[in-house]
């Protein structure tokens, strides 16, 4: 049934779904405020082309991402454990149920001119609890694996994704108080703008709006200190000038348009030119989100080059597609006007997806990667064990008997290691023999010194 969405994921077909996906979510969130600052005016229709066309490539990149998932699932010689199948359900349904529900909407603009505003609330709903759904996992896998290695970017990870769950109950609660106090049920066509200069915020959607951004000002500084630390390894395979500029131009970037909490460096400017300074800086910062959340995702893209198994290249591929989706989706003012067509409402939508594959792909790679780890150190421990060999017996011998009986052993670790986990190690028999050599080497060089 679903033969046509089946593909290979390979680093450039992974910059095109992030390409597609941020350009869409940018537009999709920035839009209102484009056409409100700008007074740029198109007709309903072309704005409702446009909604279409966001949400034909919504449905499209969520079942080609989801098949893709299940085609590495299906190619995996082992068992991943059960809950983490089930997921894949989990979001399917969602999937399939927001298509319907925008569907929906869309077939009520084209017939009747409106739509009910009872369509936003539900998907809404679904987006937020099924992303809470997905991320809650999430960190209780990387709290076990803290609690056993006690790694700082592990804790990290667990505090920055905390922070993204308290901020989708955030969104979820803004949003909930922003539709109960809507003056209709139904949402008619109006020029743009007027839906913004309806608008009013009371004091509590203030600071809930506050709350969120604080949260995701700290989520982001932590979760950068994390891709800092990551990304420290590369520094001199990157160059220095390069690294820095990797990791300090985005994060200026974002924090920017958050220039009002400490200090209105924009004031003058837009008092003399209210309209030109605002559409200039929508265009400007509108995608400070989607900047970020690249350089988070980049540590999993240059990991997924480096490692040789196809089937965790793929993860760390997976991981960086739901890296950007997640931290470029959770937001609190796409839906707030509600307009026609509900620009916004698929920003919201992608919310679950990112998830989903976020926990899939760091799930999967992550402990598939630090098997490789546990392999390795048993096969140095094996190696040293029985280099006692090299008094009896000559170098080319002993590097035979060793590699026979270090592989023996690595074998019987990593079938032992796949049953607990349900994860096969990245290391192939052959990767491990090349490693058994490398450690043989090292011996005999330090023997030598």
């Amino acid at each position: 049934m679903f033969g046509f969405f089946n593909f290979d994921l390979n680093k450039k077909i992974t910059f095109i779904f992030i390409l597609i996906i941020a350009s869409i979510v940018i537009i999709d969130s920035t839009i209102v405020e484009f056409y409100s600052f700008s007074g740029v005016r198109t007709s309903s229709a072309v704005n409702v082309v446009i909604f279409i066309a966001f949400s034909i490539v919504f449905a499209l990149s969520g079942l080609l991402l989801i098949t893709c998932v299940k085609t590495i699932i299906s190619k995996t010689t082992y068992k991943l454990p059960k809950n983490l199948i089930n997921f894949r359900y989990i979001i399917f349904s969602t999937q399939i149920l927001t298509i319907g529900l925008i569907s929906l909407t869309i077939f009520q603009i084209i017939v009747f001119n409106k739509y009910h505003i009872l369509l936003l609330q539900v998907v809404t709903y679904i987006s937020h609890v099924s992303a809470f759904v997905f991320a809650i996992p999430l960190i209780f896998i990387l709290a076990k694996w803290f609690k056993s290695r006690r790694n700082y970017i592990i804790l990290l990870y667990i505090i920055a994704f905390s922070l993204v769950c308290a901020n989708i109950v955030v969104s979820l609660t803004f949003y909930e108080k922003n539709f109960l106090r809507s003056n209709s049920i139904e949402i008619r066509p109006y020029r743009i703008s007027s839906y913004v200069q309806a608008y009013y915020s009371t004091p509590a959607d203030e600071s809930l709006s506050t709350v969120y951004n604080v949260i995701f000002i700290v989520s982001f500084l932590v979760i950068w200190v994390a891709t800092m630390a990551l990304l420290n390894q590369y520094k001199y395979r990157l160059g220095k000038i390069r690294y820095y500029a990797l990791t300090m131009i985005p994060l200026i970037y974002f924090i920017f348009p958050f220039h009002t909490y400490f200090a209105n460096l924009l004031s003058p400017f837009v008092l003399n030119s209210p309209i030109a300074v605002s559409v200039i800086y929508t265009i400007l910062f509108s995608a400070s989100k989607q900047v970020g959340a690249f350089l988070f995702s980049l540590f999993f893209l240059i990991a997924s080059i480096v490692v040789p198994k196809d089937s965790v290249r793929k993860s760390l591929l997976i991981s960086c597609i739901g890296m950007i989706i997640l931290f470029s989706c959770v937001e609190i003012t796409p839906l707030n006007y509600k307009v026609l067509p509900p620009y916004g409402l698929i920003t919201e939508a992608f919310i679950p997806l990112g998830a989903f594959l976020l926990l899939f792909g760091i799930f999967t790679s992550a402990i598939s990667l630090s098997q490789d780890l546990t392999l390795r150190q048993s096969i140095r421990k094996s190696v040293l064990e029985q280099s006692k060999l090299l008094d009896s017996i000559g170098s080319a011998e002993m590097e035979r008997e060793v590699q026979t009986q270090v592989l023996t052993i690595a074998k019987k670790t990593s079938a032992a290691m796949e049953e607990k986990s349900g994860v096969e190690a990245s290391m192939t028999e052959g990767e491990m023999k090349d490693y058994v050599e490398f450690v043989i080497k090292e011996i005999l060089s330090k023997r030598i010194t």
